[in-house]
């Protein structure tokens, strides 16, 4: 099976390729899937790592395999619509009534629900052990088969890393367009007569496992990823949530355990996972689901012991790829077979538990003196025994390896089947728990000379073109969760540039009178940063330290520290890692990691606090610009990245305006002190706000003076030249709330309030309100009160507009005379 042309990998290269594929699956996001939600690590091992080598499958023995694995998908199609249709094998006696209605993942109200369909099994993945010189199967999984991603993701990082092995390696098979193959099956899935199909990716959301999968998928088929309450059910049909209304959905790619997917239907107590309504919806025509519910039925190992008689039944022809050995618990004559080979046998559930189900601890034993163990003896058909995998010595890369498990995906269509070139090698052997993806290597399928011109392996094509995709609006969730990553990544940076300013103005000669004049802006910035419970000192006017200065920055209870702010970005970063390009998200996430060290290294040891501090502060003002500028670089400039700005300059405003009012209603106008020489002096609360704000070398530059009132509070709230100003973040908002343009025939309240904003600051007359009067100071202190409730409203606004779903129900042509009439905004 392996190529003698494969040298072996020198043991220092692999070491070296380890470390560093490690490191890539780590800064990536794609490890430990409970670290982000700072969970301790349960047992079993890494939840991915990559072995750089790589399993060769030679031309011909993949032609073999690729029979049998069609074959295998014909087979659990077939199976799946006679269960819930006439159940002619049951009928037939071909099996017994326990293996089939006495399933756990047998759905009952799922019966005749989609009468004629066959393909239910749209995506299937085949679990294969090498026994001797053949390839049998070990589970099939049909309900929502993990592991396609990382069928890409795996030849990914090779190359990328390991690039110098692939260069050696004969022509082979890629892999790099196997989500555009699932994406063209679930384009042809949606129901007759639709022109334009919307699809959507059903997801139980960032606490799942393999959410990293999802969000992958969904962002290389362009489609978007939902969660159940992201889908809304009306007249039997299905919408999406989106910032400009409910939008119907032809296809659900799930990758939700159908345990939870209606509420209505199926007792869960995950209510919020699945789509209320959903199978009425199904009955109806009205959507398509893929896999469908009630496919995890053919998970059963049980179902093993029968598959030789139902692929007579079923195809007419033997099961060319068979599983291994295996023995139902529940049959009289195997059960004698099992207790007299007990020594060579392996006792398993029919079915694995469902992901964070699983028990934990010492398994029991399933066999005692007596025999039977009671739990086996009250449902012995939910028990089989299965054949051992003998070690095959399978050639790995060069290097034998006693027991390797290949996972193999085949997309279905109709009555036409896609094996997909390779899959994934699990080096873990065939017992990975449910929750990891354990240790993968790469499968390379080499390409035979008459396979060389003919690309991917495709039955039976279909000529007629499935048309295009309806484009979706962004979703109301995925809207919010942007908004709010741009706002808390705003005042992190905010924080830092505060912080890192307390500690150069320490290192300064400040009189006491002029730090004191400092104390109303501090008061300012600490409560727009979500610090305003405490009231600082003069002293610490000039330099923040203690206590303070650990809830600003690395302290993971306090819910505005520089950690925290951080956490709550990434947060709602990975809620939308469908639309955060992979490149930003990396540093995103590289800048979590390291904050985590840091505050685990000053919990254990305060008297390094302040270094650490330090270091947090550096890390946030180089990697948070550093994020924004690798996002606008990679990131579609779609409404998605308006929300992000959105939130970005409203943060802004917000702090500049809260600072502005602290600073002008308490500094009296004529406070600028003089110099011996008569000629006026910076005034210190002016100069400290330049400085603050970032904004002191802008203002030379635009008025090349000393910080006078009126020039300050002009460069603040007039100047669109400068970055921090009012002027500047609100038009930055109007322009981003405008190009998402989702009702141009209406105007949005937002953007009404907005405008209002913009008019009122261009109408600001600088000698009313800014003159050395008492008057104008008064007037000027409550322009500013005024206009920090009403930027501070513009957060609900956008709520109630585009996250809340109250929007039109917008129908599209493919409905016909179907179509309800849209209720008005």
């Amino acid at each position: 099976m392996a190529s003698s042309k494969i040298p072996k990998i020198p043991p220092a290269q692999a070491r070296a390729w380890r470390r560093r594929l490690r490191n890539v699956i780590r800064d990536a996001g794609f490890g430990e899937p409970w670290s982000l939600e700072h969970k301790p690590a349960p047992a079993g091992g890494p939840f991915w790592a990559i072995e750089p080598t790589p399993l060769i499958i030679a031309a011909a023995e993949w032609q073999r395999l690729e029979a049998g694995l069609r074959q295998r998908a014909r087979l659990v199609n077939a199976y799946l619509t006679d269960a819930y249709d006439r159940q002619e094998m049951l009928r037939q006696g071909l099996m017994p009534p326990e293996i089939l209605l006495g399933d756990p993942f047998y759905r009952r109200p799922c019966l005749r629900l989609e009468p004629g369909r066959s393909d239910p099994a749209t995506v299937l993945r085949f679990d294969l052990v090498r026994v001797g010189e053949d390839w049998r199967v070990v589970r099939t999984r049909a309900n929502t088969p993990a592991g396609i991603s990382y069928v890409v993701q795996t030849r990914r990082l090779l190359s990328q890393e390991a690039g110098a092995l692939y260069d050696r390696l004969p022509d082979f098979q890629n892999t790099i367009n196997l989500p555009l193959q699932v994406l063209d099956t679930l384009r042809r899935l949606a129901p007759a007569g639709t022109r334009a199909p919307s699809i959507v990716v059903l997801t139980a959301g960032p606490h799942d496992p393999f959410y990293t999968e999802h969000s992958f998928l969904a962002r290389k088929m362009g489609l978007p990823l939902a969660r159940g309450d992201d889908l809304l059910v009306l007249d039997q049909r299905v919408f999406f949530k989106t910032i400009s209304g409910l939008e119907p959905v032809d296809v659900i790619y799930r990758r939700l355990n159908d345990a939870y997917i209606d509420p209505v239907v199926f007792t869960t107590d995950r209510e919020t996972a699945g789509v209320t309504g959903l199978m009425q919806a199904i009955r109806a025509g009205k959507v398509v689901v893929a896999n469908a519910i009630g496919t995890g039925v053919a998970e059963s190992r049980a179902l093993d012991v029968w598959l030789p008689k139902l692929a007579r039944f079923y195809l007419g022809e033997p099961l060319s790829l068979r599983s291994l050995d295996t023995f139902t618990c529940g049959d009289t004559d195997q059960l004698d077979h099992i207790l007299e080979h007990a020594s060579s046998l392996r006792f398993l559930p029919a079915h694995d538990p469902l992901p964070g189900t699983q028990r934990r601890g010492s398994a029991k034993p399933w066999i005692d003196k007596r025999g039977l163990a009671p739990e086996v003896r009250q449902n012995p058909f939910a028990f089989v025994a299965q054949q051992l995998p003998k070690p095959s010595r399978t050639s790995v890369g060069g290097h034998p390896r006693p027991v390797v498990t290949l996972s193999a995906f085949v997309l279905t269509r109709g009555k036409h089947a896609t094996v997909i070139p390779g899959g994934v090698v699990h080096l873990n052997g065939p017992d990975v728990p449910v929750d990891r993806v354990g240790v993968t290597a790469d499968a390379i399928v080499l390409r035979s000379a008459e396979s060389a011109d003919s690309g991917s392996s495709t039955e039976g094509t279909d000529e007629d073109d499935p048309g295009p995709l309806t484009s979706h609006a962004l979703g109301s969730r995925t809207a919010e969760c942007l908004f709010w990553l741009g706002r808390y990544l705003e005042r992190a940076e905010a924080t830092a540039r505060m912080l890192s300013l307390i500690d150069d103005v320490a290192l300064e000669e400040i009189p006491s009178r002029e730090r004191r004049a400092w104390l109303p802006l501090w008061q300012g910035l600490l409560e727009a940063t979500g610090h305003g419970d405490r009231r600082i000192t003069i002293r610490e006017a000039a330099t923040i330290t203690g206590s303070m200065s650990w809830r600003m920055t690395l302290d993971g209870e306090h819910p505005s520290s520089l950690h925290s702010s951080v956490a709550s970005a990434v947060f709602n970063a990975r809620k939308v890692r469908d639309c955060v390009s992979p490149e930003a998200w990396s540093v995103l996430h590289r800048l979590l990691t390291h904050l985590d060290g840091l505050r685990r290294q000053g919990e254990q040891n305060r008297r390094i606090r302040a270094r650490l501090q330090a270091g947090a502060v550096s890390e946030v003002l180089t990697d948070v610009n550093a994020f924004l500028g690798t996002a606008e670089r990679t990131m579609v400039h779609d409404a998605g990245w308006r929300f992000l700005a959105i939130g970005l300059h409203l943060e802004r405003a917000i702090m500049t305006a809260t600072a502005l009012r602290y600073v002008f209603s308490v500094a009296p106008a004529s406070a600028t002190p003089a110099h011996n020489n008569g000629s006026r002096a910076d005034s210190p609360e002016l100069s400290a706000l330049l400085r603050m704000l970032g904004s002191q070398d802008a203002y030379r530059r635009l008025y090349r003076n000393r910080s006078r009132r009126r020039e300050v509070a002009d460069f603040f709230l007039k100047r669109r030249e400068a970055p921090r100003s009012l002027l500047n973040n609100l038009e930055q908002i109007d322009a981003a709330v405008r190009a998402i343009d989702i009702a141009p025939d209406a105007t949005a309240p937002l953007e009404e309030a907005v405008s209002s904003l913009l008019s009122r600051l261009r109408d600001l007359d600088p000698d009313r309100h800014f003159g050395p009067d008492a008057e104008s100071s008064r007037q000027l202190a409550e322009f500013l009160a005024t206009l920090v409730d009403d930027i501070g409203s513009l957060h609900r606004l956008a709520s109630d507009h585009y996250f809340t779903h109250q929007a039109h129900v917008d129908e599209p042509e493919h409905i016909g005379s179907e179509a309800q009439e849209a209720p008005e905004d």
